[in-house]
């Protein structure tokens, strides 16, 4: 019998059973390669939400670091000076607007240090801290309206320091209202336009910033310096005029 046409021979057979395994084989690599890829791809995008987490955290962390707005005729390390920069002495005080014991350095000394600037004998750099931040607000408040008159009405700061001590609150009572701060730097010479900054408290975050940041040496308020070197609060003009005396003469 002859055999049949279109019966495929055992050749063909075996020739069609390896097409298809080559086919199946390729299927599997091609499914296997779509599997890395997206493997790949999750990873790569994984990492780049990491990244994008990390940024966040590092710009909202920077935030906290960088005060709203920095004074432009403060040091870095937070001080203000009056008179002459060139004068033979200079003081330092670093004082917080609700401190009892500052209230009584200024009353006792600020007629002396007014005589010795205006005869540029010295010149004075104020250091306006919130070291009492723990009895509230006000002290922040207030050594950032100082800020704002230091800034704005530089003539005028030595009267509004004044002020502000004299009309210092009880220790702890809660202070003066942002209004009030205002009313007595407006009765110091302030200009109105000052007082939005006074009111907005521009410069508490920055205050606060130098405050902790502040010398080592300064563990309460007053401290006093005279020509960098801490001196008691009780003989602060005679260290000065021993200073004076021992500066050389010109």
């Amino acid at each position: 019998m002859s055999p049949d046409p279109r019966k495929p021979t055992k050749a063909q057979r075996q020739a069609d059973a390896r097409t298809r395994a080559r086919a199946m084989r390729e299927q599997r690599e091609r499914a296997e390669r779509r599997r890395r890829a997206g493997l790949v791809t999750a990873a790569a995008l994984a990492a780049v939400a990491v990244v994008s987490v990390v940024v966040v955290a590092i710009l909202a962390g920077g935030d906290d670091e960088v005060p709203q707005a920095v004074p432009a005729s403060f040091s870095e390390s937070g001080g203000f000076t009056v008179g002459d920069p060139g004068a033979p002495v200079a003081v330092s005080i670093y004082q917080d607007y609700q401190c009892p014991f500052c209230a009584q350095f200024e009353a006792a000394n600020t007629d002396f240090l007014e005589e010795r600037r205006e005869a540029g004998d010295v010149a004075v750099t104020y250091y306006p801290l919130d070291l009492l931040r723990r009895l509230g607000d006000y002290s922040e408040r207030s050594a950032s309206a100082a800020v704002c008159v230091a800034e704005e009405a530089p003539e005028q700061f030595p009267a509004f320091n004044d002020a502000l001590f004299a009309n210092q609150p009880q220790e702890g009572a809660g202070g003066l209202t942002d209004q009030q701060v205002a009313a007595l730097a407006a009765e110091a010479g302030v200009p109105d336009e000052v007082e939005s900054c006074i009111t907005s408290g521009r410069y508490t975050d920055w205050v606060t910033q130098v405050t902790d940041a502040r010398d080592e040496r300064v563990e309460g308020t007053p401290t006093v310096l005279v020509d960098d070197e801490v001196v008691p609060a009780d003989q602060f003009q005679a260290a000065v005029d021993a200073a004076l005396a021992g500066a050389p003469t010109s």
